[in-house]
């Protein structure tokens, strides 16, 4: 590669850097929510403390596409979106617990019975999102962020008490999840002797196509979501047969990068 191409290459990615900007969302519930980790059984429906990136990114498609009346602007947020960097960051305390459902579900004009098992999370205090967006949509994800009334799921009413931008010296990156691949395997086990939870969450990718996820007509596509195992900022405080208790606690790494 010729010394112009790399100073090209290098420019781009300074241009790039400088163009995006992180924003701090602060997410409040009303009550408990509950997020069933990918690929879990529908019957027993292991939880997540906290939303996936996708949910995260996903909700704003449909805020964007039910406040505008627009499934065309949902698609222009959505390829914007789809490969911004997300991370939730949980409050210091967090309560899960299990509770066995009996439901009704609709099917071919009749309502069917059935049962399951359900996580559930009461956060004690608000979820904090760090998005990174490009400089030129900061104004529209700030208006999609408020105008938020449920993240994911039809129970996990909230809303965003507050959006502002911040410096990347001033996010937590001790508290953020992190994929365990990406994790030397040192401190991975250091997470796990201290007793850190790891879920499996979904994020968006490149290949991910609007089509998929439009809620308004699309066909839902599983294989277009990246899914991980991540190392949460979490560990159980107390416990008991159908409870815990989880404290936040910083990830045992000084790793840098997002």
């Amino acid at each position: 590669m010729g010394r112009r191409r790399r100073v090209e290459i290098a420019e781009n990615l300074v241009e790039e850097e400088v163009s995006r900007i992180w924003l701090k969302a602060e997410i409040e519930f009303a009550s408990t929510f509950s997020y069933r980790q990918p690929d879990a059984s529908a019957q027993f429906a292991i939880g997540s403390p906290i939303p996936s990136p996708a949910t995260i990114k996903l909700t704003l498609v449909d805020t964007a596409i039910r406040w505008n009346g627009s499934v065309e602007l949902g698609r222009q947020v959505f390829d914007w979106l789809k490969t911004c960097k997300v991370h939730c960051v949980p409050p210091e305390r967090v309560v899960r617990f299990r509770a066995f459902l009996g439901r009704l579900k609709p099917r071919e004009g009749e309502l069917l019975k059935s049962t399951g098992v359900r996580d559930y999370f009461l956060l004690d205090g608000c979820l904090t999102v760090f998005l990174q967006v490009p400089a030129d949509k900061a104004e529209t994800a700030k208006e999609l962020l408020l105008k938020v009334r449920r993240l994911g799921s039809s129970d996990s009413l909230c809303w965003c008490r507050e959006v502002e931008e911040v410096s990347e010296s001033e996010l937590p990156c001790e508290f953020f999840a992190r994929k365990l691949e990406e994790l030397p395997e040192n401190i991975l086990q250091k997470g796990l002797a201290q007793g850190l939870l790891v879920v499996r969450l979904s994020d968006l990718a490149e290949r991910s196509q609007f089509e998929h996820f439009n809620p308004f007509g699309g066909t839902s596509r599983s294989e277009s979501l990246e899914k991980g195992s991540y190392l949460l900022p979490l560990k159980m405080e107390r416990y008991g047969e159908t409870w815990a208790l989880l404290k936040r606690v910083p990830l045992p790494t000084q790793l840098k990068g997002l």
